[in-house]
């Protein structure tokens, strides 16, 4: 459930109790309950619904965050052979390149691992690279 539906079932609960207060003298202790009872089922389903929402809101914004390091990573790489890559000030390439697939696809920048011989590895999508340039991290 979402916030428009929160609030409309807020709008519900309120309207019940408008009605109620407005004929609490013509209702017996059964209806009076029932109507109750309405109005507290009412009031869980949009506790639920916030709840969600606020996890849904969460969620958004630990992604936004995400995405704003991997935008602010992305604009201190360079294209050096193919491959995205960190550089120095002087704009030399530094240490190993991003995998291709993953920016690529993803959107986010993983560093290639080195691999059996001369080929190297990326962590998260598995992908293999052959005649990969790496170069030292620090000077």
């Amino acid at each position: 459930m979402d916030f428009a539906a929160a609030v409309s079932t807020v709008a519900t609960a309120v309207g019940i109790v408008k009605d109620l207060r407005g004929i609490e003298q013509g209702l017996d202790k059964a209806e009076m309950k029932a109507r109750l009872a309405e109005i507290l089922s009412t009031l869980a389903d949009v506790k639920m619904a916030l709840i969600e929402a606020q996890e849904e809101s969460r969620e958004k914004e630990a992604e936004i965050e995400r995405l704003r390091g991997s935008f602010a990573l992305k604009e201190k790489t360079i294209r050096f052979n193919g491959f995205s890559m960190l550089a120095f000030e002087d704009g030399t390439p530094r240490g190993m390149p991003f995998c291709p697939r993953c920016e690529t696809v993803d959107g986010v920048l993983i560093h290639l691992a080195d691999a059996r011989g001369s080929d190297c590895l990326c962590p998260q999508c598995k992908a293999t690279y052959s005649r990969v340039p790496r170069y030292l991290w620090e000077r």
